[in-house]
């Protein structure tokens, strides 16, 4: 009896320091979300809530450079998502099954440094390169400069399916006469596209919040929703900022829900095709088995 209720003790402790924890990260969030509602003084952020009003949403959006920077930020995200998911895929087939070891090691190697080396660090040595080759900013450049870090997630991503693939589906295809191509297409491709999708849609988050490496690598004319939020609150709390906050938080929420359900919907249709491959393989190996009618 005691040991339990010590262990009751100890459970509803942790569960405390869990939700204080969870308050301490969310706090600010919420505060956000909630001063996005609020009528200021002549224009200005309070500290006080002095009453509701959504006026400043209509607010934001009619702000030619906020939708100028949205429009670069869309479109910067739309090319790091396809380049990541790309090269992302190459890459993370290969750290399973490429034939070298040596190849497979380096790569698996490279993506890891990707995730774990600092973005400040990452994001100083694009602008040095990039000033030492003789190279403009602009988006192409900071194209580049997103897509290590978003690549890497999604290897990782594509490199976790592949190593759940079953080879028996493959050696199945082969048999039938499949090649290595059409054997990649009809049977590999199917159960990577959940992954692909998941990583693509994360790929486009990461590049469409990110701040540190665009803060570098931006101009004045190829500039990111998240440096003009950045350069607009250092002049001051205003609450149209916190509108384009609140709606740049919506906005994630909803992409990272809808990587949930298509790699769920994704993951269900692959399902169903491997249980009714499964069943037709079973059907051809019955009947090439000896002894068969």
């Amino acid at each position: 009896m005691k040991a339990l209720r010590g262990r009751s003790w100890l459970n509803g402790g942790l569960g405390l320091w869990s939700l204080a924890v969870f308050v301490f990260l969310f706090a600010p969030i919420v505060t956000v979300v909630v001063f996005s509602f609020n009528r200021g003084v002549l224009g200005k952020q309070t500290a006080n809530f002095t009453g509701f009003t959504s006026h400043w949403y209509p607010e934001a959006w009619g702000n030619i450079a906020l939708r100028h920077d949205v429009g670069v930020s869309f479109k910067v995200a739309v090319a790091v998502a396809i380049l990541s998911t790309v090269l992302g895929t190459i890459t993370g087939i290969t750290i399973v099954r490429g034939r070298s070891r040596a190849l497979r090691l380096t790569l698996e190697g490279l993506v890891y440094l990707l995730l774990i080396v600092p973005e400040i660090v990452l994001a100083v040595s694009l602008l040095l390169f990039y000033t030492k080759a003789g190279i403009s900013l602009g988006m192409w450049p900071l194209v580049a400069g997103h897509s290590p870090f978003t690549l890497a997630v999604v290897a990782i991503i594509v490199r976790s399916r592949v190593v759940a693939l079953d080879p028996a589906t493959e050696a199945a295809a082969a048999d039938l006469g499949a090649g290595a191509w059409r054997t990649f297409w009809d049977v590999i491709f199917p159960q990577l596209r959940p992954a692909m999708l998941a990583g693509a849609i994360l790929a486009f988050t990461f590049s469409f919040d990110d701040l540190v490496i665009s803060l570098f690598l931006t101009t004045p004319t190829v500039t990111t929703l998240p440096v003009y939020l950045f350069g607009t609150v250092r002049l001051g709390a205003r609450p149209d900022v916190d509108a384009i906050a609140a709606m740049m938080l919506g906005f994630t929420i909803t992409v990272l829900a809808a990587t949930g359900l298509v790699y769920r919907w994704q993951a269900r249709r692959s399902g169903a095709r491997l249980a009714f491959a499964d069943v037709l393989g079973s059907g051809t190996e019955g009947a090439l088995a000896p002894g068969a009618p």
